[in-house]
């Protein structure tokens, strides 16, 4: 895992867009309300916040996916639930 990453932050040089289109699609899910455009933020998140956790002053930053994986699935059960209706 350490090797894929490195490759990712460090060689590919992908930390800041990685980050901007993390951010890019966490506001248009939260714009639509739509759960597969957060779990996408979450997915690209993902690298930033396992190299971010990886430091000691920041370990709980591996966490931070996990609140747009929770948002995805309330958006999820809100959209259901309103097509239901």
């Amino acid at each position: 895992m350490e090797q894929i990453m490195g490759l990712l932050l460090g060689t590919l040089n992908l930390f800041y867009p990685l980050l901007l289109g993390s951010v890019i699609t966490f506001i248009y899910a939260l714009i639509r309300r739509s759960s597969i455009p957060m779990l996408i933020s979450a997915i690209l998140l993902f690298p930033i916040a396992w190299f971010i956790g990886a430091h000691p002053p920041f370990p709980w930053a591996i966490f931070l996916p996990l609140i747009q994986v929770l948002l995805a699935i309330v958006f999820y059960l809100l959209n259901k639930r309103k097509v239901e209706t």
